[in-house]
């Protein structure tokens, strides 16, 4: 039997399949929260009934991300340091990680100035 692609969905089936693709994605490549709200955004827009308010959906996904930040799956501090400390080592500048880490959506109060190998105190 085929099964029934567009039934509606509740709203617990709705987040419960958002949480599914974020842990997915968390798994495969440890995103910035802006990079998984992105991502999620995406995909669900793509899968999704098209008579589906973006801000509805917008909403939901930033349910998910907060239930992903309290669990501790998404740390932006973390991401921020750990990329930063990459790009250190591959020889690019602090003007260079700035800019990326911005591009990414990490807040500029958790930008990190790397001097010598050290993190210094944040950036103001």
């Amino acid at each position: 039997m085929i099964p029934i692609r567009n039934r509606k969905k509740t709203l617990k089936v709705t987040v419960e399949e958002m949480r599914n693709f974020a842990f997915a994605y968390v798994e495969k490549y440890a995103p910035s929260k802006q990079q998984l709200k992105t991502y999620l955004l995406k995909k669900y827009l793509k899968t999704s009934v098209p008579n589906v308010k973006k801000q509805d959906v917008t909403n939901l996904i930033d349910i998910v991300l907060s239930d992903l930040e309290k669990s501790r799956f998404i740390n932006d501090k973390f991401y921020s340091d750990s990329k930063a400390k990459s790009m250190i080592q591959r020889g690019n500048s602090i003007n260079k990680i700035r800019s990326y880490l911005v591009g990414k959506g990490i807040p500029t109060n958790l930008h990190w100035q790397i001097r010598g190998g050290r993190s210094a105190p944040p950036l103001r």
